[in-house]
């Protein structure tokens, strides 16, 4: 007699996710999709930083100055942090579903495709109003899901972002619902350390020359503080080049908060019509509210969660007695694991909604 064995193998969803961001330590540490933009970034970031630690520094200390380099600090130890937490802080990715493993419900937080379910139906029957503008659920046919309003597919990352602002070329990560917060904190940091290293370095200069032009002529005065500390220009030829951007990309964040924009919305020019923007709070506040803070139950992604794959059944030979026992056993087994199926589904659905960011 041939008995056949299970034929799910379980996994977890690291190990099958299909996706371009990187997977490292089993599942613990996600990051973007192009780790090689941030490297490059870290660089653009460190290496001044450096160059101000070993040259300027101790400029300061001889002028009893250890106060820029004390601030000068704790700015860079921010910058690091919010970068950290948005390139390894789940955007707000909705998993795909594919039809070669199952997935528990707690993945399915909006419609998804079935082959019970009409399409068309679901199309027709998904649609809502926010102040005039009637939005559907669009559907992703590369997720193979229902994505809600302001979500976006990201062809970089190869996901489906809730909210999805953009894909950041500087650190190779989606920027979404839940790590923009840390983003706009991460670029106005940045921000800061270049104004900051502008003004203090150019301060040194012209300070330095003042003291040497009551002995000489002033432009001889400055052409030897340059030629005694010449990467004080360096930094600020450097911070004033690089200011013009990130300080400029910064403003254009915080007027996209303000008015409770994404980038990708701003760039389509979806609100540019005279209902304007449906999403808008009704005042500058609770727009800065509602965008700077994250949701954290706002988490479709469970990279530890269980995944059953389909695999071949292999059949094996036992005798009748050795099979009446284990198909004993593996009733109990599936009729456990439907009971805590169950529950741990009534449990997920009793805490989800759709998310649509309607206007309350």
């Amino acid at each position: 007699m041939k008995k056949y064995q299970d034929p799910r193998v379980k996994k977890e969803l690291y190990q099958i996710w299909q996706t371009a961001n990187k997977i490292f330590w089993n599942g613990k540490i996600f990051t973007g999709s192009e780790n090689h933009k941030l490297l490059a970034s870290f660089s653009f970031i460190t290496i001044p930083s450096i160059l101000f630690y070993i040259f300027m520094s101790p400029e300061f200390a001889k002028n009893d100055q250890n106060g820029y380099t004390v601030v000068f600090v704790i700015i860079q130890i921010t910058i690091y942090v919010f970068l950290s937490i948005t390139v390894c802080m789940d955007p707000g990715i909705i998993p795909k579903i594919r039809s070669e493993y199952e997935m528990d419900e707690e993945l399915l937080k909006v419609p998804q495709k079935y082959a019970k379910t009409d399409y068309r139906f679901i199309v027709d029957s998904k649609m809502f109003i926010i102040k005039a503008h009637q939005f559907k659920l669009k559907y992703c046919a590369t997720c193979a899901i229902y994505r809600p309003a302001r979500a976006s597919h990201c062809p970089s990352c190869d996901n489906c972002v809730v909210r999805f602002d953009h894909h950041c070329p500087w650190i190779g990560q989606c920027i979404g619902r839940r790590n923009y917060v840390y983003f706009y904190f991460f670029i106005m940091s940045v921000s800061f350390k270049l104004i900051f290293v502008f003004g203090t370095c150019l301060s040194y200069i012209v300070d330095e020359s003042k003291k040497r032009s009551e002995f000489m002529d002033t432009s001889d005065a400055i052409s030897e503080t340059l030629a005694q500390n010449p990467v004080s220009i360096i930094l600020v030829i450097y911070s004033f080049g690089f200011s013009c951007f990130v300080v400029g990309l910064w403003l254009f964040h915080s007027y996209l908060v303000l008015n409770n924009l994404t980038t990708n919305e701003y760039l389509k020019k979806h609100w540019q019509i005279d209902s304007k923007n449906p999403f808008r709070r009704q005042n500058i506040l609770k727009n800065i509210v509602h965008v700077l803070t994250f949701i954290s139950s706002l988490k479709f992604l469970e990279l530890k969660q269980s995944i059953y794959e389909t695999k071949d059944y292999s059949p094996i030979h036992t005798s009748n007695h050795v099979n009446e026992a284990n198909d004993s056993s593996k009733c109990k087994e599936e009729d456990q694991m439907q009971t805590d199926n169950k529950n741990r589904n009534n449990n997920i659905l009793n805490n989800i909604q759709i998310i649509t960011e309607i206007q309350t």
